[in-house]
């Protein structure tokens, strides 16, 4: 892949080069290698980590059916930390993060069972025991066009996984869509009705509670964050590091949760009859930003004390974890987004507390037109109290604003990481007390110059494990066929090769099985039968002890897929075009140097361009993978 990207970086150095009829064949020829992909939905996968083995660069998931060697992965412990837990204003303060936002960005070298090993050793230590480890495979892509809403797959505690969107581009991501992460982190408190028992002498005054326990719930469920809380912490008012504190019986709200920065306290009760005791949710605890080499998904809202149950008063979600990496980002004016969610209103009860932002990872060299970057907070869930008569409780507090890193200065895009709104109390009645209004959630952090966590030193043990040393692969479109050729280095090694295709990167079904021979270090197969279109070949090994290794892929077009037609042309300031596209299919105008001036997606064919002002000359018209000339005049 990295190689294709060699070649295709060549183009607009040919374009100075080589003029007509050449020119054109130049471009076509490196156009069918630079390949654009529609993504949508969830494109990552997820793996929970059982074991990790650093000696040998191995990393043991429970599910590997879908890692592919030469892929890029994150490997990033979730939870983990340690928090003082005694029944005091500090509850929840951290005493040590441990491996808890530990992560590094890896290549799979290998995979033997349930075991992945990479190509390089192991940055930092990872607890699988406590620690909540996953493995997310990157989507990688020559080109990607993001062509609906590109979504994570939403943090599940119980299941280890979740929370994280990464993409690899060799050149373009082109969003006309947004990537979305908003509310993927760690959850909001859970609303859970309450008894209406209460006492103002003996108050439910403690930072941690049993939050299942409802005759009556004395705290509100407490948002996630880093740390794993037993049981009989779940609920109150302390904020267990990111996460925001329950409310504590009667009616007071949450707080908002935190990323790098701090999340806003609950609003509290300031009722002057009935229960009336200010115990409102403390505000989610900064994590600090430990120079970057830890990331953290937004911590969830605390959830407001209920008892009336007019409306759920759960804690808003903190946002998700989003990398990107790739040469250009097309922006369209489209949104990469991270956000905390809004914790829920109240109807004469406590709300609420807002999810912290999370965190968004730009690993990108160019940006063409503006994009919206956002980690901000959500806002604390607003309190209806309804004017009756002497009961008044306030809203809830906002979550914090998270952490947008960019590996380089920061780019002219629009980029955000605001705290949440505190929630605000209306209806209250003139005979209570002084108002406990909620707190905002801190703003968030914009880093430039950024380096991200990956290891450049070799696991020497990676190389034990690839005893089938592949020398050549190649795929050719010859005659409506498609012929497979490869080399390899130790024949006596192998027991078979299974030969894949796919019409789609990693859907891949089995198209031919060759015996090894023990004499024979040259090989190859014809597909007699290629579809139209884009297609994908790889090599699986089968080794002489069980073991399996893959080839690269490789990649040929066929047939008569994306040809199209242009008209008029030469043309002043309108094109049709008509063609056998997969739609919505992607055009772009390029100039002789290769810079992108126009682009839309096509719904339809015929399709009419209106082409904006262009000085008369030679220009490329790109849809899809096929390019041809347009002359403007």
């Amino acid at each position: 892949m990295e190689k294709i990207y060699q070649y295709c970086k060549l183009i607009p150095a040919v374009f100075k080069r080589i003029t007509g009829v050449i020119l054109f064949s130049v471009f076509f020829s490196f156009s069918l290698y630079c390949q654009t992909t529609n993504i949508s939905g969830i494109v990552n996968t997820y793996h929970k980590v059982v074991e990790i083995i650093p000696a040998k660069a191995c990393v043991r998931v429970t599910n590997v059916a879908a890692v592919n060697v030469n892929t890029r992965v994150m490997l990033v412990q979730m939870k983990g930390a340690s928090i003082i837990t005694t029944n005091i204003a500090t509850f929840g303060d951290t005493t040590s993060l441990n491996e808890a936002g530990n992560y590094e960005i890896g290549t799979v070298c290998y995979i033997i069972g349930d075991s992945v090993f990479l190509f390089h050793n192991l940055l930092n230590t990872y607890n699988t025991s406590t620690g909540k480890v996953q493995l997310v495979q990157f989507a990688e892509y020559t080109s990607a066009d993001v062509v609906d809403t590109v979504k994570a797959l939403s943090w599940d505690s119980a299941a280890g996984t979740g929370g994280i969107i990464a993409i690899f581009a060799d050149q373009d991501i082109t969003l006309t869509k947004p990537v979305w992460a908003d509310t993927s982190g760690y959850s909001g408190g859970s609303y859970l009705l309450s008894s209406s028992a209460c006492s103002n002498v003996v108050p439910a005054s403690n930072y941690a509670y049993t939050a299942t326990s409802t005759s009556p719930q004395n705290g509100a469920y407490k948002g996630e964050g880093v740390v794993t809380l037993a049981t009989s912490q779940t609920g109150g008012r302390g904020a267990p590091a990111n996460g925001g504190g329950g409310g504590n019986n009667h009616n007071n709200s949450g707080g908002g949760g935190a990323n790098l920065t701090a999340g806003g306290i609950g609003g509290g009760n300031s009722s002057s009859m009935g229960c009336s005791t200010t115990l409102r949710g403390l505000g989610g605890k900064a994590l600090g930003t430990w120079s970057g080499t830890k990331i953290f998904s937004g911590g969830g809202g605390g959830a407001g004390h209920s008892n009336n149950g007019f409306s759920s008063v759960h804690g808003g979600n903190g946002g998700g974890i989003v990398f990107i990496w790739a040469n250009n980002l097309i922006g369209n004016n489209e949104l990469i987004s991270a956000n905390g969610g809004s914790g829920g209103d109240s109807q004469s009860d406590g709300a609420g507390g807002g999810g912290a932002g999370g965190t968004i990872i730009m690993h990108v060299t160019n940006y063409t037109g503006n994009a919206t970057i956002r980690t901000n907070g959500g806002n604390g869930g607003n309190s209806a109290d309804g004017g009756t008569i002497g009961r008044c409780y306030g809203g809830a507090g906002g979550g914090s604003g998270g952490a947008v890193y960019f590996t380089s200065s920061i780019p002219a895009i629009t980029v955000t990481a605001n705290g949440g709104l505190a929630g605000v109390e209306s209806g209250r009645d003139g005979t209570c007390a002084p108002a406990q209004a909620a707190g905002v959630g801190s703003s968030g952090q914009i880093i430039s110059n950024y380096t991200f966590s990956r290891s450049t030193d070799p696991a020497g043990y990676c190389l034990l494990l690839l005893p089938v040393k592949l020398i050549s692969f190649s795929a050719s479109y010859i005659a409506k066929k498609v012929l497979l050729e490869w080399e390899i280095d130790n024949p006596a090694d192998v027991k078979r090769f299974i030969v894949e295709r796919s019409d789609v990167p990693n859907q891949w079904m089995e198209l031919k099985t060759i015996p090894g021979n023990d004499q024979s270090r040259n090989y190859s197969t014809i597909d007699e039968n290629p579809p139209a279109g884009r297609i994908y070949y790889r090599i699986k090994f089968i080794e002489k002890n069980n073991t399996l290794s893959y080839s690269p892929v490789r990649q040929v077009t066929t047939g008569k897929y994306n040809e199209f037609s242009i008209y008029p042309n030469p043309a002043t300031n309108k094109i049709f075009i008509t063609g056998n596209f997969n739609y919505p299919a992607s055009l772009k105008l390029l100039d002789l140097s290769g810079k992108i001036i126009f682009q839309k997606n096509l719904l339809n064919s015929p399709a009419t361009i209106d082409l904006p002002h262009l000085p008369a000359g030679i220009y490329f018209l790109r849809v899809n993978e096929a390019v041809q000339k347009l002359v403007i005049r």
